[in-house]
């Protein structure tokens, strides 16, 4: 076949691939990065696909099918209401996380405040808020020199003056700097079988796997975020469902205030709020 409607291989090629790991939506976005086109000109035009773009577009399909993420071949991810590029020296940011700043937003107007991400890999979380709050003045910290190659890109590709930190969580900063930490940091437990899921292998394992049954990074966050708050700042973390309760204990036990528990889409535990004193 030399030409093929586009619509028709999308049907085609879904059907071939239903036992396997690329889905109907992956096969769209395929089609959609090979031709170059937007999904309103696709359903509208229905292009043709010629012989060397169906071998790409094959080539791809092989790929995903072996567990490589839709999202480092692409080397784009959607979150908020920005694209982002992505490839493996950052977690491809998922849509839990998108709780993170949902709650932040409804917390806080436009009034100028300083806020800090805390392990910005990709500068999904920050780069989105700023996006939102473009009167706040938004720092994105990482270890990972490569993450933040990826986060300036981001940052410029998006518009947005974040002022980018390498640091070891919170050593780059003073105390009382911030009336917002936010952080999605590592906090799977390195023998959960969540860790051979659909392309997890591909990501980069210290942005997932933290000690202490997931818990080491979480706990340091929580016990020394306090310092680096102004009065009334609060702390808002990431992490796994079943952590919750111990979450919520650490946040207690370090005196935080205010202390919340909210679900994500799922249904699932999966940021905690605290708050200092004033």
């Amino acid at each position: 076949m030399s030409v093929v409607n586009s619509l028709e291989l999308i049907n085609r090629l879904t059907k071939e691939n239903l036992d396997k790991y690329c889905s109907k939506a992956d096969v769209e976005l395929i089609v959609l990065y090979i031709l170059d086109i937007k999904r309103s000109e696709l359903y509208r035009s229905n292009p043709s696909v010629d012989k060397v773009q169906l071998k790409k577009i094959k080539n791809f399909i092989e790929r995903r099918n072996l567990g490589e993420p839709i999202a480092y071949m692409l080397c784009n991810k959607g979150f908020w209401n920005l694209d982002f590029i992505i490839n493996p020296s950052v977690l491809i940011p998922r849509p839990e996380t998108e709780l993170l700043v949902e709650k932040i937003l409804s917390f806080y107007n436009s009034k100028p405040l300083k806020l800090l991400d805390l392990g910005t890999g990709s500068g999904a979380i920050g780069l989105s808020l700023l996006s939102e709050r473009p009167t706040w003045e938004v720092y994105c910290s990482d270890l990972s020199f490569d993450a933040l190659k990826v986060a300036k890109e981001n940052k410029e590709n998006n518009l947005v003056n974040a002022h980018l930190i390498n640091a070891d969580w919170l050593s780059a900063f003073e105390n009382n700097s911030f009336d917002i930490i936010v952080s999605n940091p590592p906090y799977v437990d390195k023998d959960d079988t969540r860790l051979l899921g659909d392309g997890v292998l591909y990501e980069p394992n210290e942005a997932l796997v933290a000690k202490e049954r997931g818990l080491s990074d979480l706990k340091h966050i929580i016990k020394h975020a306090k310092a680096y708050l102004k009065g009334s700042g609060c702390l808002l973390v990431e992490h796994a469902p079943e952590q919750s309760k111990e979450v919520i204990a650490l946040f207690k036990n370090f005196s935080y205030e205010s202390i919340r528990l909210f679900k994500d889409l799922n249904g699932d535990d999966r940021v905690s709020f605290g708050r200092i004193e004033s």
